[in-house]
């Protein structure tokens, strides 16, 4: 769970990256979403498709998602790709899930890790030894485990969702319109220039954070506001419209600008 144990969501278009014109200033780009999702502890990424544009949804998910893999089940997960060149220069999010290697005696019963599934029944954890598993889901699979036994050396699958800590987000790709009526979130934020002050709504919005149990916010793209890309009907569909920039001094703010402040300010607002 994210922000004081609600799940916390953020929607960004196909056509985030369009106006960087390098694979490196894509990778940069999408490097400072997902500090800013490790940071303020985002659930998950939907990243939907801008109908007018030229979206490459297929590489801001795998970038996002070698990002929030761990380093030590990289290489297994992910084959040499040209698309994720850059992403090895990224600083690393260090987030609860990304444990470092240990030697075995230093394993505790009871701890959760991420590992990688094998053809034989067997999961690394980033351990000298991978651990038996007690189910079996076939190989490759990337799951959430709990160790159970140290003798035998032994693991069992954990719902991602039962970790009692943040874990890391996941990235779905969907349309426009499965994002607007997503049902696990109760609270749908847009953020927009020709939205609602943020002063003239700070006291609701304040008040429906802590009543509810989950939000998520949405973005548009940089030549491209979330009006322009969902019409008129934005308004009917979400539960606020904000302009988080009351008073911006530059011409233009960058997306990954706007998801690090309206992060923080929804995590301003519920603690």
């Amino acid at each position: 769970m994210g922000i004081l144990g609600k799940r916390l969501g953020i929607a960004i278009p196909d056509t985030v990256l369009e106006e960087n014109g390098s694979l490196r200033e894509k990778t940069v780009k999408l490097g400072a979403i997902a500090r800013a999702c490790a940071i303020y502890g985002v659930d998950l990424v939907e990243v939907f498709r801008d109908e007018r544009g030229r979206g490459e949804a297929r590489l801001i998910r795998k970038v996002l998602e070698y990002l929030e893999t761990p380093q030590y089940l990289r290489r297994k997960l992910y084959p040499l790709d040209e698309t994720l060149r850059y992403a090895g220069l990224l600083p690393p999010l260090r987030i609860p899930s990304h444990k470092a290697k240990v030697p075995l005696e230093r394993l505790t019963v009871g701890e959760i890790r991420e590992g990688v599934t094998d053809s034989e029944g067997r999961v690394d954890v980033g351990l000298e030894r991978p651990l038996l598993l007690k189910e079996r889901v076939g190989a490759r699979k990337r799951v959430t485990v709990k160790v159970v036994s140290k003798d035998p050396l032994t693991a069992e699958l954990m719902r991602r969702q039962d970790v009692h800590e943040y874990w890391g987000f996941e990235v779905e790709t969907v349309s426009l319109d499965e994002t607007l009526s997503d049902s696990r979130f109760g609270l749908k934020i847009a953020t927009s220039r020709y939205g609602n002050s943020l002063q003239s709504q700070v006291y609701m919005l304040r008040e429906a954070l802590l009543k509810g149990s989950s939000a998520l916010l949405l973005f548009g793209s940089p030549s491209r506001g979330l009006f322009d890309i969902a019409g008129p009907e934005l308004t009917k569909r979400v539960n606020f419209v904000l302009n988080v920039f009351v008073d911006q001094h530059v011409e233009t703010v960058r997306t990954e600008e706007a998801i690090a402040a309206a992060l923080n300010l929804v995590n301003t607002l519920v603690i």
